[in-house]
C-alpha cells in the first residue's frame, strides 16, 4: 500500500542522489493521518542503504542520543511531528531537533502530519530546515479502484447495490444537542440533513446511471476525501468475498463541546497518542486524558487500545472538517 505516490518517491531520489553530489536539501514528506507514510519511508530507507538509519521519532522523545551517536549520513525520520506536544515547555525537544538538523551536513528524510506541520511552521518556521516539501496528494476514485483491486481477476467480486442502514429515512430530520445553561441541562433540538439521501434520490433522476462498481469507487472516493488508508479500511468493511456490499454512508455529524474539539484536535495532529502524552498535553489544563479519550471512544471518533489513543479512519473526514470549523487545525 499504496502503489501510487511515484512521483513524490523519485523527488526523494533525487534528494539522495543530489547529496551523494554534494547538494544538501532535507525532505519534509506531509500528510494526513493514514496515507501510508511508514511503507513511503522504508522505501527511502532503502535507497539510502548502508548510508542510512531510519529512526521513528516516538523513539526519540525517549533517546534523542540515538540521532546523536548515528554515525550514518542519512536520517530518515519517521513522524517527527511527535518531538513536539502542545504544552508548556513542548517545543523544547523540536528545538533541539532543528539545532541539530541546521548543525549538521547529513542528510535528514522526514515525515509529518500535516496539522501539527502547518501549526509548527507558523510557530518555528519548519520550512526553512526542510527545503525539499513534499505534500501527498488524495487519490481519486481511479487510483483507489486500481490500488483495492490489484491482483484481482477482471470479474472475480460482484458489487452489490444495497440501500445504506436507514436508506428509508428522510432528507431532513431532527436531532437533539445537550447543552448547560444556567446550571441547566437543556434538550435543543437541531435539524440534520442527509446529503447520501439526497444523492440517492438525485441518482434514481439520472438518465444514464453508472455501474454498481462505478458508484462504489466513486463514493468510496468521496467518503474517504482520497486518503488511501481510510479507503482501504472502508474497503474491508465493505468486502464479503465475493460480494462487495456498496452500503457506504458518510460519517454523522459530531457534536462536541469546546473541551472535547480541542482533545479531538490534539489526537488529530499526531494520528494517535499514548495516554500519558496526552495527559502532559491536557494535565495543566485541569481535564483527565483518560476520561476525554474514553468519551471520544463513545462517540465513535477515536480507538483507546492498551495506553494508546488513535483516530478511527472511518471519522477522520468528519473529524477534520469539525476542528477546521472551530479553527483549532488549519
Amino acid at each position: 500500500m499504496p502503489p501510487f505516490f511515484e512521483e513524490e518517491m523519485k523527488r526523494v531520489e533525487e534528494s539522495i542522489e543530489d547529496y551523494r553530489e554534494g547538494i544538501r536539501r532535507n525532505v519534509a514528506i506531509i500528510s494526513d493521518p493514514f496515507y501510508g507514510e511508514a511503507d513511503l519511508m522504508a522505501r527511502a530507507a532503502s535507497m539510502a542503504g548502508s548510508e542510512g538509519l531510519r529512526i521513528d521519532g516516538r523513539r526519540l522523545r525517549h533517546d534523542f542520543g540515538i540521532l546523536e551517536r548515528a554515525p550514518q549520513r542519512i536520517l530518515v525520520v519517521d513522524e517527527a511531528h511527535r518531538l513536539s506536544l502542545r504544552r508548556i515547555g513542548g517545543f523544547d525537544l523540536m528545538n533541539r531537533f532543528l539545532s541539530f538538523v541546521t548543525s549538521e551536513e547529513r542528510l535528514f528524510i522526514t515525515t509529518w502530519n500535516s496539522f501539527s506541520w502547518r501549526y509548527l511552521e507558523e510557530v518555528l518556521g519548519l520550512g526553512r530546515h526542510f527545503p525539499r516539501q513534499i505534500i501527498l496528494p488524495r487519490l481519486d476514485a481511479g487510483q483507489i479502484r486500481e490500488m483495492l483491486l490489484a491482483g484481482r481477476r477482471e470479474g472475480e467480486l460482484t458489487f452489490v447495490e444495497e440501500e445504506a442502514p436507514g436508506g428509508d429515512s428522510k432528507v431532513l430530520d431532527w436531532r437533539v444537542s445537550r447543552r448547560a445553561v444556567m446550571g441547566h441541562n437543556i434538550d435543543l433540538p437541531y435539524p440534520s440533513v442527509d446529503p447520501e439521501m439526497i444523492r440517492s434520490r438525485l441518482k434514481r433522476n439520472r438518465k444514464e446511471k453508472e455501474s454498481a462498481e462505478d458508484a462504489f469507487f466513486e463514493r468510496l472516493a468521496r467518503i474517504s476525501d482520497g486518503n488511501p488508508g481510510v479507503a482501504e479500511h472502508l474497503w474491508k468493511e465493505a468486502l464479503d468475498y465475493p460480494e462487495v456490499r456498496s452500503s457506504l454512508r458518510d460519517p454523522p455529524t459530531i457534536d462536541l463541546d469546546f473541551d472535547e474539539s480541542f482533545v479531538l484536535g490534539v489526537v488529530l495532529s499526531s494520528g494517535s497518542l499514548e495516554l500519558d502524552e496526552l495527559s502532559e498535553v491536557l494535565g495543566p489544563v485541569d481535564l483527565s486524558a483518560e476520561m476525554m479519550a474514553a468519551i471520544l471512544e463513545e462517540k465513535g471518533l477515536v480507538s483507546i487500545d492498551g495506553e494508546a489513543v488513535t483516530l478511527k479512519p472511518e471519522a477522520l473526514k468528519i473529524d477534520i472538517e469539525h476542528e477546521r470549523r472551530l479553527r483549532l487545525v488549519w
